[in-house]
């Protein structure tokens, strides 16, 4: 089917809009239904703790917890918006920050020794190769998403055991340690400021660029989009290559926030990142949200897991609450998108 420039150009905009501007219509409160959810659990936090929730150096914890599983659930927010799943992004980070953790270290590693601007590449295209083999298949085979990431994921994590021998990498270049302490201006944590840099590029990319718009129409309508003369095949490839390296940059976050790494570590990055994108609103049927709504579901459930071990809940328990949360977030959600439509 032939379109002129002009059409095609009209109908990304207009799926851009639309995509933008659902969750502002309807009956939600100023602001979004989870901004007004996030300030009540604070409020809450705040009665419950005494004040202590809002202390600086505790705020400063929450933010600094969140800088990681921020950074992987927008990378796989990318990928539901294409109205897809990312279930390998947990094992690209710890992969990614493995092979830039052992590179740079001065002692013997799985791989070569690197400058550490060259092992930070490294374990940047590596998650580049593994979201470009994902957006490949997806765009190229008729096999699900899901099956082809959750592939993915397994041969990740073989492949980490095997080459690591299950070991740690355990000494970064000091630099890498240096940044995950740093404070900037003494109190922020360098780590939550590169968080807020890749949610302006999240964000950058989705609604400033012509690949944003025709990201949002793809996740829509995959067919509308493909006889508006969107080359899906390619949206994928792009969409699955950033949500690639983002995960790697989340595993170089983690290693700069711990200073060791385990092949095992990152266990519930994957769980973690696809619950912070449904509590915060993106419509796993793609195609709709905001990189907003993900940062309000990465601190949702940062807030109430701070909450709860201020209060010394259990470990156990900790986990049923948050499945709990994840479960009335995304039943409200679909409720007010129900009211919305009609």
């Amino acid at each position: 089917m032939n379109v002129s420039d002009s059409t095609r150009t009209e109908v990304k905009k207009s799926e851009q809009q639309i995509a933008a501007e659902e969750p502002r219509t309807g009956r939600q409160l100023p602001g979004g239904t989870m901004l007004w959810v996030l300030l009540a659990l604070c409020v809450l936090a705040m009665a419950l703790t005494k004040g202590v929730f809002i202390r600086p150096s505790n705020l400063t914890t929450v933010l600094f917890q969140s800088s990681v599983i921020g950074v992987l659930a927008i990378a796989q927010a990318f990928a539901v918006l294409c109205r897809g799943l990312d279930l390998s992004v947990g094992a690209t980070a710890i992969f990614s920050a493995l092979v830039v953790g052992g590179a740079s270290s001065a002692t013997d590693s799985f791989v070569p020794h690197l400058p550490l601007p060259l092992a930070i590449l490294a374990g940047l295209v590596l998650g580049l190769v593994i979201g470009a083999v994902n957006g490949f298949l997806t765009g190229r085979t008729p096999v699900p998403a899901f099956i082809i990431t959750l592939s993915t994921y397994l041969v990740i994590v073989g492949v980490t055991f095997l080459v690591t021998n299950a070991s740690p990498v355990n000494n970064p270049d000091p630099l890498i340690r240096k940044f995950g302490d740093a404070r900037i201006g003494g109190l922020i944590p360098a780590p939550v400021l590169a968080w807020l840099v890749f949610i302006g590029i999240g964000y950058l990319l989705l609604n400033k660029t012509k690949y944003g718009a025709m990201l949002y129409a793809v996740g829509g309508n995959e067919t509308a989009a493909r006889l508006s003369g969107v080359r899906v095949p390619r949206v994928k490839l792009l969409t699955y290559g950033t949500a690639g390296v983002f995960a790697a940059v989340a595993g170089i976050l983690f290693l700069a926030r711990t200073g060791t790494v385990l092949p095992s570590d990152g266990g519930s990055f994957m769980l973690d990142s696809i619950a912070a994108v449904a509590v915060g609103g993106i419509s796993l049927n793609g195609g709709k949200g905001r990189i907003r709504d993900v940062v309000l579901g990465v601190l949702i459930l940062a807030v109430a897991s701070n909450l709860m071990n201020l209060m010394g809940v259990s470990q156990y328990l900790q986990a049923a609450v948050q499945g709990a949360i994840i479960l009335v977030a995304v039943g409200a959600n679909l409720r007010l998108a129900k009211g919305r439509a009609e």
